[in-house]
């Protein structure tokens, strides 16, 4: 079936009418009919998802994480990916009416250790959260970590060899639903091999990457669909060198905070909206914020292979929002409402400046509009600190 029919026939030394039954028998062995349709109704019902433990996350990410399917995580550094996968791993193995799908998760983890301690003391405060207090204290924390397989990797050459053939043998029990690759990008972002130098030697790296990245993207999407499970792969970023004076003109905060559906183009003052799924209250930095010169590590090929991605920010200090004026109080026209409240709350501005805010945004996934939600992270895993997402910003 790797040649052309008529190259087939010339082969064989068959004649039309032979050729042509011999063709149709090895095409339906190799790809049976019952596997080419499938009514839309079918797929619906048997639609599965990995719920993150909070409504709004979900709400912003089209429903949760949907099995079956390969999710890439993107962020910097300490942007929270690690913990991310913490918490789906424990809501993976939650049964279904709490949002879970009731199966057992592999991780691979090829930056380090594995970060068992984490999982272990978030494991009864998420249930917790999740599944209601009497639930919780029947749960068994070790019953949860042994479903938990674990494996880490310091070099390409290992990972890829239980590619070939651990994690295939541990897919076929039937019994795993959540696949996380901690992080994808670990051994393939650069060329570590002085061996050779010069641009022959990166040229050759670049091709063999190419070559992984293909090979590992059907396998994944080959078995997510066979044993319906998600794959979440997480992804480093990398800087863009852009123009400043271009992108200043082109995409400085107002027209940023435009993009992001804050302000319109016609009235600037009061251009917010209160419904339950449209935040047109967003923030000027974190217009910026999203639009900074970072881009997701591997390239264009990496992100054709996924299915859909998960971006993840953090930053320090204080927001336009944290700054207004409390309702109810008057500014009597003395300075800027800026001033106002650092003279007021010294305490809270101090407290503002050095916390740090986090966001999840779905950048872009086939089953969801783009969304944003901040979060925060406590010992519980990630919650959403408002009731509205921000959509198609």
């Amino acid at each position: 079936m790797l040649v052309p029919y008529t190259e087939f026939l010339r082969l064989s030394g068959l004649d039309e009418e032979q050729g042509q039954k011999i063709w149709t028998y090895i095409g339906s062995q190799i790809y049976p009919v019952e596997q080419r349709h499938r009514l839309a109704l079918d797929l619906k019902e048997k639609e599965r998802w990995i719920s993150t433990g909070d409504k709004y996350i979900d709400r912003c990410l089209g429903g949760g994480i949907r099995l079956g399917n390969i999710v890439e995580i993107v962020g910097e550094g300490a942007a929270g990916k690690t913990q991310l996968c913490i918490q789906l791993a424990i809501a993976a193995q939650l049964p279904r009416r709490f949002g879970g799908a009731d199966g057992e998760v592999i991780y691979i983890s090829t930056e380090g250790a594995f970060p068992v301690s984490r999982l272990e003391t978030m494991v009864l405060p998420f249930v917790q959260r999740v599944c209601g207090e009497q639930y919780a204290q029947s749960f068994s924390v070790d019953e949860l970590l042994r479903k938990v397989q674990v494996a880490e990797f310091e070099s390409m050459e290992t990972m890829f060899h239980a590619l070939d053939y651990k994690v295939p043998a541990i897919l076929s029990s039937g019994r795993i639903r959540l696949v996380v690759v901690d992080s994808i990008a670990a051994h393939l972002r650069f060329n570590m091999d002085s061996s050779e130098d010069g641009h022959a030697g990166t040229k050759g790296f670049y091709i063999e990457r190419t070559t992984h990245l293909t090979s590992m993207g059907a396998r994944f999407k080959q078995w997510a669909d066979k044993y319906q499970c998600a794959f979440i792969c997480v992804n480093q970023v990398k800087d863009i060198i852009a123009d400043p004076i271009k992108d200043s003109i082109n995409h400085g905060p107002a027209s940023l905070a435009r993009t992001h559906g804050r302000l319109s183009s016609s009235d600037e003052g009061d251009s917010r909206q209160d419904t339950d799924m449209s935040l047109l209250d967003v923030d000027d930095e974190f217009a910026i914020l999203t639009r900074s010169k970072k881009a997701p590590a591997l390239g264009a090929l990496w992100a054709n292979i996924i299915d859909a991605r998960i971006m993840m920010y953090q930053r320090r200090g204080l927001a336009p929002s944290d700054l207004r004026q409390p309702e109810g109080s008057e500014d009597h026209g003395q300075t800027s409402c800026n001033q106002s409240v650092s003279d007021q709350h010294p305490q809270q501005l101090l407290s503002h400046l050095l916390r740090t805010r986090r966001w999840i945004e779905n950048d872009f996934s086939p089953w969801a509009s783009r969304a944003q939600c901040e979060v925060t992270l406590s010992d519980s895993g990630f919650q959403s600190t408002k009731s509205v997402i921000a959509e198609n910003f």
